[in-house]
């Protein structure tokens, strides 16, 4: 096997399927990491920042940059949590009456590309993902750099 080669696809596709959500995202006057944290507040909220930050993976800046953004459009309401530090972050009423529509019209492509791809093949790549990930954490946890 030509690892070099296969890595090389693989980094390729991942970085066009990103690519792709970023054109959707601009397509409809966002980020693609707006469009990240709209799905993570989607049927979540109210949830922290925090939360956002180690469930999407994203970088706590990221987050809260995109946070500040949706505050300012008044789509997102941030509110005292447990502790005065910790901020949750609400949809206005703004955001409950406009951010749906764009997620279910995302959803909706993706739902039609799925379906165009196979329940099968789906099933296949969703597992072949995470043995992927699974294996290369193992195999960086046993290389102790």
């Amino acid at each position: 096997m030509d690892c070099k080669k296969v890595m090389d696809d693989i980094w390729a596709y991942n970085c066009r399927i990103d690519l792709l959500y970023s054109d959707w995202a601009r397509r409809h006057g966002m980020s693609y990491y707006t469009l990240i944290v709209l799905f993570a507040l989607w049927g979540n909220a109210p949830c922290t920042q925090k939360k956002i930050t180690e469930e999407r993976l994203l970088p706590k800046q990221t987050v809260h940059t995109v946070i500040k953004e949706l505050q300012k459009k008044g789509y997102v309401t941030l509110t005292t949590g447990r502790n005065q530090k910790e901020k949750l972050v609400t949809f206005t009423a703004l955001g409950e009456k406009e951010i749906p529509a764009l997620l279910k019209e995302t959803e909706r492509l993706e739902e039609r590309v799925l379906k165009r791809f196979g329940e099968q093949n789906c099933q296949l790549l969703a597992n072949s993902f995470r043995k992927f990930a699974d294996i290369f954490e193992e195999e960086m946890r046993n290389d102790g750099t």
